[in-house]
């Protein structure tokens, strides 16, 4: 085999393992599979009827969803409906006049979402004090019961 050919050939070797190496080391301990979540958020006992929920895993990409008229919920991470990843997961609730259904959008950040329609705790990781885990499989809809205080 030619000298330089040989050389080229390891050093190909060389990369792919480290690669290899790295991709272990990053995701070592970590799920990163996403599954199916779905949900409901209650205010003071009865569906909040628009809005939207976020989970963010303990790293990458976080799930979001909008909050139906029935307080429901669907979560989405890269695709429509393909839900969020394994694991702990903060979560945050946001109730804004912005996003109210037919509500004109936004403009000027997070001071023109007009009023907040929960307590604003629920809209930081945070302050929210909501964390839940989730399963590989056999997840439960996901309540959330807010309150005043």
């Amino acid at each position: 085999m030619d000298g330089r050919l040989s050389n080229s050939l390891n050093r190909t070797i060389r990369r792919l393992a480290v690669l290899g190496l790295m991709t272990g080391i990053l995701s070592c301990g970590q799920d990163l599979r996403l599954v199916p979540v779905e949900g409901k958020v209650l205010y003071r006992g009865k569906p909040l009827e628009f809005g939207s929920v976020l989970f963010q895993p303990a790293s990458g990409q976080p799930a979001r969803g909008k909050i139906q008229p029935d307080g429901t919920f669907v979560l989405s991470t890269f695709d429509e409906g393909d839900g969020a990843m394994i694991g702990k997961n903060q979560v945050r609730i946001t109730s804004f006049e912005a996003q109210r259904p037919g509500a004109p959008p936004p403009s000027g950040g997070e001071l023109a979402l007009g009023k907040s329609f929960i307590p604003r705790k629920y809209s930081s990781f945070g302050s929210s004090g909501l964390e839940v885990e989730v399963l590989p499989e056999g997840n439960e809809p996901f309540i959330f019961e807010l309150d005043d205080e």
